[in-house]
């Protein structure tokens, strides 16, 4: 039987046939009996325990790689920021939350995923706007009515909000305060101006009397003269039946797209719709077409 340090020793220092002097011939003599001899084929050991071993150590390893891979981390406390390509929100108080816009073109599931994160019932509109009332907060309100049973006295509910953007900045931090029963129950719309893509509709505008911007100057002419000028400066326009008060109250309704009033009738207010589109108000009179009744 051999073993490995046999032949490690035997591969030290060989012994060649031209290394044995001609002259001791009982040293020839002696090296020809021992190369005679078959040497015995190395032997070498199984060892399954060693074997075994390193497949088991193999196994923990990949086990431990895929856990650290497929394992998601535990949070260590309460939810303190979150971030998506929309927006990003950071809990900068009880019931106070700091939220910069980072795309206004996002889709808006994008903005009530993030909100979503912190248990809020929130939706953040970020709308197209006439120029001059981009990046302010247009309007905050409920976002659906309550249901269920309300405690007495009804639900009272606080919100405040303050939208700081330099013109020269490109995202518009929104610092947004929410408190109070009624926001658990009929949530919070937060609308918020941005500049309009060519043709899209102002969010922020609507029938009413008068010229807005007051540089269109249609209000008291009539729809014949209305339009000329309308086509000589290259924009649709749509009509609107309806009349109003000084104090803005009152109210009317749409007429089927392509209809048009007789040409002598008077625009008593006109404003941008779009940045190619202008709609002009009419006082309905008999003949126009009825109110569509809302289902």
């Amino acid at each position: 039987m051999t073993y490995p340090v046999d032949e490690l020793v035997a591969s030290l220092n060989p012994v060649h046939e031209d290394d044995v002097p001609a002259s001791d011939e009982g040293a020839r003599a002696l090296l020809a009996v021992i190369t005679a001899e078959t040497a015995p084929a190395p032997r070498h050991r199984f060892r399954p325990r060693l074997r075994l071993r390193f497949a088991v150590a193999a196994a923990v390893a990949v086990a431990a790689a895929a856990a650290l891979i497929i394992l998601p981390a535990r949070e260590s406390g309460p939810l303190r920021s979150y971030a998506n390509a929309a927006v990003r929100i950071e809990v900068t108080g009880d019931d106070e939350y700091a939220v910069e816009v980072k795309d206004a073109y996002a889709d808006q599931r994008e903005f009530r995923e993030a909100f979503a994160r912190f248990g809020l019932d929130v939706r953040l509109r970020i709308v197209p706007v006439s120029p001059g009332e981009e990046r302010r907060v247009i309007r905050v309100g409920p976002l659906h009515a309550a249901s269920g049973d309300l405690p007495a006295g009804g639900v009272t509910g606080t919100s405040d909000t303050d939208l700081k953007c330099p013109a020269d900045q490109g995202a518009c931090p929104l610092r947004v305060k929410l408190g109070g029963t009624m926001f658990h129950l009929e949530g919070a719309d937060v609308v918020l101006g941005r500049t309009a893509r060519p043709g899209e509709l102002y969010q922020d505008t609507g029938p009413m009397p008068g010229d807005h911007p007051k540089s269109l100057r249609l209000t008291g002419r009539t729809v014949r003269q209305a339009l000329t000028d309308l086509d000589r400066w290259g924009l649709t326009c749509t009509f609107f039946l309806g009349e109003f008060k000084p104090d803005l109250s009152g109210g009317g309704w749409d007429p089927p797209a392509n209809w048009r009033p007789a040409g002598d009738r008077r625009i008593t207010g006109a404003w941008m719709r779009s940045s190619n589109s202008v709609g002009l108000l009419v006082t309905p009179v008999k003949g126009d077409p009825e109110p569509v009744p809302v289902n």
